[in-house]
C-alpha cells in the first residue's frame, strides 16, 4: 500500500525546476521540463527537439541533483524520462527513491538504453510490484495468461515456491519472471529502463534442464501432468494475484482520494481567478484549471468509492467550462470589434461589421445563466459592451449623416454648374451662388473623423472658389443691369428732346445713355445687348452735338445780325437757316441812304462822305464775316425783294 501523498502544485514544480536548469546552464537550454504525478509517482519530463542530441546519462543525473534539491517530503519515488517532442513514449528513462525503503533496495533503476538482450531472472515481491507502479488494465491480464498458457518455454523456466499460491497472501510469495514478463504486464517505466542485473548463479545453464527432462520422463505419467497443471494453475493465481493488485493500486481505490481534492482545488482556484471580474484573461485561465481537473477526474476507476461524486464533479465543472467558452468566445468578438474600431476614420460598413461583433458578443454574455459562477463577470462585461455598442452605434451615425452631407454637398454643386451653364442675368447667377454656397455649408458642416470628412476637405477649396466667382459673376450682372437699364431710359429721353428739338438736352441725355452703356462690363449678359447700342448711341450723340452747334450757330448769327441790323433807323430784317441767311433792307434806311448820298455830294463835305462810305463798307463786311462764321450762304435783297448782293462763305 502506498502512503497518502500531499498534494503538488506541479505548475510551481516545473517553474522552479525550469528556473533552477536554466541557472545550471547558464541560458535557454532546448530541454523543456514537465511535471506530472501518476499513480503516486512524480514523474519529471525533459522534452526537445529531435535535432539536438543530448548527453542521456548527464541530462539524468543533472535533472536528478535539481529534482532532490526540491521540497517532495510526500514523495516517495520519483522518475525522470526523456522524451523528444511530439513523440508519446520517452527513449529514456530513470526513477529512484526520497526514502529508500530496506525492502525496495533490491532495485535500482538504469537509463531505457540499458541493452536489451538482458533475460536475467528476478526475484519479484509485492513491494517491487508496488514500486514499479504498473497501470495496465484487466484485459492486459487475460491476455498475458492466455500468452503464458501457450508458451512452452515458461514451463521450463518458471516456477513457484509455494505451490498453494492462491491460498497464501501475496507478501509471502516469491515469482520468478523475465524482463520479457515485465513487457507483457505493459510496465510504464519498461524492462529496458531497470536496472536488471545477472544474478550470479542464478541462470541455469541449458545442460542444466536437459539433465532434469530425462528424469521427468523416467516419472510417470501422472507427474507430468501434475507439473503441467500445477504451471497452468499457478500461472493463473498470478495473472489474478497481480489482477487484483492493479485494481486495488488504482487511483483512489483505497484511502484518501488526491485526485479528487486536487480537482476540487483547481476548481476552488477557478473560481477565485473568475471573480476578479477586470481581468480579461481570467475565463482562459479558469476553463484551464477546471479542464485540468476534469482530465484528473477521468483517472478515477469505476470501481472507485469517489467515482460517483468525480463523475458529478465532471458534469458540474463541464457546464463551467461550457459557460467560460461562451465568455471567451463574446470576449473574443469584443477584442476584435474593438481592434476593427481602430484606425479612423471607417466606412460605414466596417461599422456595420464592428456593431454586428459587439451585437454578437452581447448575444452570447446574455447566454450565461445567473447560477453560473462566471455571471458576475460576464454581467460586468455585458454592462460594457452595451455601452460599447451605444457607442458604435453614435459613430455609425454620424458616418451615415456624413455620407449623407457629402452626397447633398456634391448635388448642389452639381445643381450649381448647370446653372452656371445657362446663367446670364443677375436672377440665374443668384441661383448659381445660392446653389455654391448651399454646397460650401453643407460641406464644411461634415464632422472629422469620417471618411466623408477627407473627401470634403479637398471639395471645399473648389467651393470656396467656385462661390468666389459666382459671387464675382452676380455682382457683374448687377452692375451691367444697372447700368444697362440707365442706358435706356437716357437714350429714351433723348429722344424725345431731339422731337423737340431740344438739342442740348438731347446731347445732354445721349451722352448719359452713352456713358452708361461703356460702363456695362464686357463678361456681363448685357454687353451683348448693348454692344450694337454704343455705335448707335455715338452717331445719334454726334447729331444731336452738330444740331446743338448749327442752333448756336444760327443764335449767333441771330445775335449777330440783330446787331448789325439795329440803328435809329432799322437797317434791315432778316432770316437765318441752317442753310441760308436772307437780308433785306428796310425802305427806311434805304431812303435815309439815298438822302445822306444826296447831300453829301451837294455839300461835297468829303468827311461826311468818308464817313457814308465807311458805314456801308462795315455793314457789307458784318454781313460777309455773319456768313463766314455760320457757315451759311448769305443773300441780300432790296425793300421791293430783289437780290442785290450774294455771298458764299469759303469752305
Amino acid at each position: 500500500m502506498k502512503t497518502a501523498i500531499r498534494n503538488i502544485n506541479t505548475e510551481i514544480l516545473e517553474y522552479n525546476l525550469q528556473e533552477s536548469w536554466q541557472s545550471l546552464k547558464k541560458s535557454n537550454d532546448a530541454c523543456e521540463i514537465k511535471c506530472d504525478l501518476k499513480v503516486g509517482t512524480l514523474l519529471v519530463i525533459c522534452q526537445h527537439p529531435a535535432n539536438v542530441a543530448i548527453d542521456r546519462e548527464k541530462t539524468i543525473t543533472e535533472l536528478k541533483s535539481i529534482v532532490q534539491k526540491q521540497d517532495l517530503e510526500s514523495i516517495e519515488k520519483v522518475g525522470i524520462c526523456l522524451n523528444i517532442i511530439g513523440h508519446i513514449y520517452p527513449y529514456a528513462y530513470h526513477s529512484f527513491f526520497t526514502k529508500i525503503p530496506s525492502e525496495r533496495s533490491i532495485l535500482t533503476f538504469m537509463p531505457k538504453w540499458v541493452d536489451k538482450d538482458i533475460d536475467s531472472e528476478i526475484k519479484v515481491t509485492p513491494e517491487l510490484l508496488d514500486s514499479l507502479d504498473n497501470p495496465f488494465s484487466l484485459k492486459d491480464l487475460e491476455a498475458i495468461s492466455i500468452r503464458l498458457k501457450s508458451e512452452e518455454k515458461i514451463e521450463a523456466n518458471t516456477y513457484v515456491k509455494n505451490p498453494n499460491i492462491l491460498g497464501n497472501k501475496i507478501q509471502n510469495s516469491e515469482i520468478k519472471i523475465t524482463p520479457k514478463l515485465l513487457d507483457d504486464l505493459d510496465n510504464p517505466f519498461d524492462v529496458e529502463g531497470l536496472n536488471l542485473s545477472p544474478k550470479k548463479n542464478n541462470r541455469k545453464p541449458r545442460n542444466h534442464v536437459e539433465q532434469k527432462l530425462p528424469l521427468i520422463k523416467e516419472s510417470t505419467v501422472n507427474m507430468a501432468t501434475f507439473s503441467q497443471v500445477e504451471f497452468i494453475s499457478a500461472s493463473l493465481s498470478l495473472a489474478i494475484l497481480i489482477g487484483c493488485f492493479y485494481a486495488v493500486t488504482q487511483p483512489c481505490v483505497i484511502g484518501k482520494c488526491v485526485i479528487k481534492s486536487t480537482a476540487e482545488e483547481l476548481n476552488q482556484q477557478s473560481l477565485e481567478i473568475i471573480k476578479n471580474i477586470e481581468n480579461s484573461l481570467g475565463p482562459k485561465s479558469a476553463q484551464e484549471k477546471l479542464e485540468t481537473a476534469i482530465q484528473n477526474l477521468k483517472k478515477i476507476p469505476f470501481w472507485s468509492i469517489h467515482y460517483l461524486k468525480s463523475q458529478h464533479l465532471k458534469s458540474t465543472y463541464q457546464a463551467e467550462i461550457e459557460h467560460l467558452e461562451t465568455i471567451r468566445k463574446a470576449l473574443s468578438h469584443g477584442e476584435q470589434a474593438a481592434q476593427n474600431s481602430k484606425g479612423l476614420p471607417l466606412p460605414v460598413e466596417d461599422w456595420v461589421k464592428i456593431q454586428s461583433l459587439w451585437q454578437e458578443a452581447i448575444s452570447l454574455l446574455e447566454k450565461v445563466p445567473e447560477e453560473s459562477r462566471a455571471y458576475p463577470f460576464a454581467k460586468n462585461k455585458l454592462q460594457q459592451y452595451r455601452k460599447y455598442l451605444v457607442a458604435i452605434k453614435g459613430r455609425l451615425t454620424i458616418e451615415e449623416e456624413a455620407n449623407q452631407k457629402l452626397i447633398a454637398a456634391k448635388k448642389s454643386a452639381q445643381l450649381a454648374e448647370t446653372r452656371e451653364i445657362i446663367a446670364q442675368f443677375p436672377e440665374s447667377w443668384k441661383k448659381v451662388n445660392s446653389s455654391w454656397a448651399d454646397a460650401l455649408d453643407k460641406a464644411s458642416t461634415i464632422p472629422p473623423q469620417t471618411t466623408a470628412y477627407v473627401e470634403a476637405k479637398n471639395l471645399l477649396p473648389q467651393y470656396e472658389q467656385k462661390l468666389q466667382k459666382a459671387e464675382e459673376r452676380r455682382i457683374t450682372e448687377e452692375i451691367g443691369q444697372e447700368a444697362y437699364n440707365q442706358t435706356i431710359s437716357y437714350s429714351k429721353q433723348a429722344e424725345v428732346f431731339e422731337t423737340k428739338d431740344n438739342w442740348i438736352k438731347a446731347k445732354e441725355y445721349w451722352q448719359k445713355a452713352l456713358n452708361y452703356a461703356e460702363k456695362i462690363p464686357t463678361n456681363s449678359s448685357y454687353f451683348i445687348s448693348v454692344k450694337p447700342l454704343i455705335k448707335s448711341y455715338k452717331t445719334l450723340l454726334e447729331v444731336a452735338q452738330s444740331n446743338q452747334k448749327l442752333l448756336d450757330t444760327l443764335a449767333k448769327v441771330n445775335q449777330d445780325l440783330s446787331k448789325t441790323c439795329k440803328g435809329k433807323t432799322k437797317i434791315c430784317k432778316y432770316s437765318v437757316t441752317k442753310d441760308l441767311i436772307t437780308v433785306r433792307f428796310t425802305s427806311d434806311y434805304i431812303d435815309k441812304i439815298k438822302k445822306t448820298t444826296k447831300a453829301v455830294e451837294n455839300s461835297k463835305d468829303k468827311n461826311s462822305r468818308t464817313e457814308l462810305e465807311k458805314h456801308l463798307k462795315t455793314l457789307q463786311t458784318a454781313l460777309k464775316t455773319i456768313s463766314n462764321n455760320s457757315n451759311i450762304p448769305l443773300e441780300v435783297y432790296n425793300p421791293q425783294g430783289l437780290k442785290i448782293a450774294a455771298h458764299f462763305p469759303k469752305s
